[in-house]
């Protein structure tokens, strides 16, 4: 019928490869319900270690833009804010609470993230 070792590895395999995609189907739910509970607050769940970034002093604004892989350009037009103004917000131009709201929607985070 069939080599008896190779059947048996072969199945020891299979429950390794079994067990390694339980764990991430528990991660992908974890993940999931992290981002539904994020959604009913209108933000996406932020990284510790972003978060201390921005509390070491780095412009949440940039911290967050580069976190989520956009360039200046594309949060320009996701927010309807010129590039050249994004640039001098990250640069620690003061900007008001209309800009805040634009610049947190298109980053999808809550707006006193960026107020602080």
């Amino acid at each position: 019928m069939g080599d008896p070792k190779l059947i048996y590895s072969l199945e020891i395999r299979l429950l390794d490869l079994e067990k390694k995609i339980e764990g991430l189907e528990k991660q992908v739910e974890t993940l999931a319900a992290g981002r539904k509970s994020a959604s009913s607050t209108g933000s996406a769940p932020l990284p510790a270690i972003l978060m201390k970034r921005i509390s070491d002093g780095e412009n949440p604004v940039r911290a967050v833009r580069q976190f989520r892989l956009m360039t200046q350009r594309e949060l320009g037009e996701r927010s309807g804010i010129r590039p050249n103004h994004i640039s001098a917000i990250e640069r620690g131009m003061s900007y008001g609470l209309k800009t805040a709201r634009r610049l947190a929607e298109a980053l999808e985070v809550q707006v006193d993230l960026l107020l602080d």
